[in-house]
């Protein structure tokens, strides 16, 4: 009689929370490791949490191991859970969490976020687009983030502008991208808007404005 994964991944949800049962973590592993085994992405994704060092190593007692914590995410990335895919691509671009280090894995990783507008993904694409000389490509990418709302990829961006490296936005597209991301309370780009009102360099100039 084979083992129901999706039980088995709620029993150690049970066991882990001490919700409906008696709360005991080397059970709740246990049966996450069994429904891991079995496929169960959920379950592998806890597993990779469970040897995880700046996880849940430490709640579980057990001794960390990242290299297996690694294929456990790698493992519910490749079935599709959205922060195993982040942990992946992350451990590939800066070479930890048990990953060797791999420019191009890391692309195909951020590749498969983006799809879904992933805006710290889109950004990091941008950036090892640069970074490899591949300027349109990068501009595209941070541009295609800051316009879904991602101050930082706006930033970036106005930051290669400055130096020279990007082109310049369209005065009006920047001015909104700014607008938003203030009104998130971004810092960098209050201060952005702020300096534009005083300068009135694309809007007309207002001190009240630029000062409120």
């Amino acid at each position: 009689m084979s083992e129901d994964r999706e039980g088995l991944f709620k029993l150690g949800q049970q066991y882990f929370s001490g919700e409906g049962r008696p709360k005991q973590l080397r059970s709740a592993l246990d049966c996450f490791r069994r429904s891991a085994e079995l496929g169960y992405a959920p379950a592998q994704f806890e597993l990779g949490m469970a040897y995880d060092p700046t996880a849940l190593a430490g709640i579980y007692g057990i001794p960390a191991n990242e290299p297996v914590s690694f294929q456990w995410y790698w493992k519910a990335a490749e079935q599709g859970v959205r922060n195993a895919m982040s942990i992946v691509a992350m451990a590939y671009h800066m070479g930890f969490k048990g990953a060797p280090q791999d420019r191009d894995k890391a692309v195909e990783c951020y590749a498969k976020l983006a799809r879904f507008d992933d805006t710290y993904a889109m950004t990091q694409l941008g950036l090892i687009a640069i970074k490899g000389k591949q300027l349109e490509t990068g501009r595209q990418w941070l541009e295609a983030a800051a316009e879904l709302g991602y101050p930082l990829a706006l930033a970036l961006y106005r930051s290669y502008v400055e130096e020279g490296v990007l082109p310049a936005l369209d005065p009006q597209k920047e001015l909104t991208l700014l607008e938003a991301a203030a009104a998130k309370g971004d810092d960098d780009a209050m201060l952005a808007l702020g300096l534009k009102y005083e300068k009135g360099e694309g809007v007309p100039a207002d001190l009240p404005k630029a000062y409120r």
